[in-house]
């Protein structure tokens, strides 16, 4: 090759580069400029977007949180609890439930004894899960006086990004065990008045988690929600109940809210993001841990891309393929496209954010749901360079589904609090009232929205004097019997 064709070879390459450099140099300050707007946007409508903006202030004194979460270390694992807890209700095909205090003992395959994994079938006994409640009675007592406070706060520290650590969240769930527990002891031994405040006491301890800021605590306590509503349910079972006492019961589902937690929550959230954005931009590491490490992973469900499989069967294709995407996209995508990610992460959680508040007025799932759905579709279908830009993980389709399952829940809470109600008006009058609006408003205030239509919850009083009491489902027609 002469010198000139080296020399126009040479002159090409570098007037591609220069041309590479001055377009990821405009992507950059591309990026920069429209997210600084979008934040003084944001800022103007008075959104938070500080950690400071979820610091709360109240007096030390008045937060149970503290006290609840010491305690719980101290509680002594005993033969049953709180791994082995009763069998919970269940409805059979037939329609029939098998209801768990009725049960003389309960056989359980593989348990944990004494915190010890065994195996075999094991029968477990009412004796031995009334043994573990006496020894750890004071401080089950204790978590229940602190429970009662006013406030019950984690001080989570949103600045941490993506460091920020969940130990709390497996204590909240364990107490399920030992408070549902309880009062499955109490209705097997006929004590309705003491079943009532253990119940109590596992509903209102959703309240441990409402404030945290982070949507993983609000999907951890949708789940210890739904564990709380089988244990309702199953209470509404028995006979000889108070009017005091269901009155306490319906009390701690009505200080409940799933769909106003998820909308605080989701902004939260967003802080969370936007330190995390943050770290990203920092490091490189860390960079290449969330788009192709185990938190991707986490958050994708697609397949992986036919030619990374091809790439990786080759000799050193891993290694390759790590150094390739960790030292030059990584890199690449930090300068070039992290503002323009994060602008985008932050305009889908405005309008998530926006929705979730409107279902908190609305409380009609059809009202969004046009909208919710667009916005998952949204963050699967992207051209190939918006694949660049916005790599996974892709939080935003996760985020919308938990939206929609707030909702599920806000359901079944209503449904708590409305079956609640009519078991008080059967105690009272009887019988069971022809019409909801009977309750009102000596029981409710008002008859409880069924969020998945917008419409009151749906009741049907039946021939033999028993009710129907049941939710839509998401497509509006199809009924969720409760």
């Amino acid at each position: 090759m002469s010198k000139r064709r080296l020399k126009l070879c040479a002159t090409a390459l570098l007037a591609l580069a220069l041309l590479w450099v001055a377009f990821l140099l405009f992507e950059r300050f591309r990026g920069q400029i429209a997210l600084t707007h979008y934040k003084q946007e944001l800022t103007a409508k008075g959104e938070k977007l500080s950690p400071q903006d979820f610091v709360a202030n109240f007096a030390e004194a008045d937060n149970g949180a503290p006290t609840i979460f010491a305690t719980i270390k101290s509680l002594t694992k005993g033969v049953v609890l709180p791994d082995s807890h009763p069998p919970r209700m269940r409805v059979l095909e037939s329609g029939r439930a098998i209801v768990g205090f009725r049960e003389p003992d309960w056989v359980e395959k593989n348990p944990y004894r004494n915190g010890e994994p065994l195996e075999g079938i094991f029968t477990n006994h009412w004796s031995d899960l009334a043994a573990d409640l006496q020894t750890n009675t004071p401080a089950l007592n204790e978590i229940q006086a602190a429970l009662m406070k006013p406030v019950l706060h984690n001080r989570l520290n949103l600045a941490e990004g993506h460091n920020l650590q969940f130990p709390h969240l497996v204590s909240v769930k364990s107490l399920t065990h030992w408070f549902g527990g309880a009062s499955q002891l109490a209705l097997h031994k006929g004590r309705t008045a003491e079943a009532a405040k253990h119940l109590s006491s596992e509903i209102n301890a959703l309240r441990l988690l409402a404030e945290d800021g982070v949507v993983i605590s609000e999907l951890v306590r949708m789940a210890v929600g739904a564990i709380a509503k089988t244990d309702t349910w199953e209470a509404l079972q028995t006979d000889g109940w108070a009017d005091a006492d269901l009155a306490a019961i319906q009390s701690a589902w009505e200080t409940q809210h799933f769909a106003a937690s998820m909308a605080y929550n989701l902004a939260g959230e967003r802080v969370y993001m936007e330190q995390t954005a943050q770290q990203l931009r920092d490091s490189n590491d860390e960079t290449y841990k969330w788009m192709f490490g185990e938190y991707a992973a986490f958050f994708s469900d697609e397949d992986e891309p036919k030619w990374v499989t091809w790439f990786k069967q080759m000799p050193y294709g891993e290694e390759l393929l790590e150094g390739l995407r960790k030292q030059i996209y990584c890199r690449v995508w930090r300068f070039a496209w992290a503002h323009q990610a994060e602008l985008r992460l932050l305009k889908d959680m405005q309008t998530l954010i926006e929705l979730t508040r409107a279902l908190t007025n609305n409380t009609s799932f059809p009202a969004v749901e046009e909208d919710l759905n667009a916005l998952m579709l949204k963050s699967r279908n992207k051209n190939f360079y918006d694949r660049l830009r916005f790599p996974p993980p892709d939080s935003i389709a996760t985020l919308a589904f938990a939206v929609k399952r707030s909702l599920r829940v806000e359901a079944d809470r209503a449904l708590c609090i409305t079956a609640i109600a009519l078991k008080r008006y059967s105690l009272r009058h009887g019988n069971y009232p022809a019409k909801l609006d009977a309750l009102v408003p000596e029981f409710l205030p008002a008859v409880p929205v069924d969020y998945m239509d917008g419409n009151p919850i749906k009741y049907r009083l039946n021939g033999d004097g028993s009710f129907t009491l049941y939710s839509v489902g998401e497509d509006g027609r199809m009924t969720v019997a409760t």
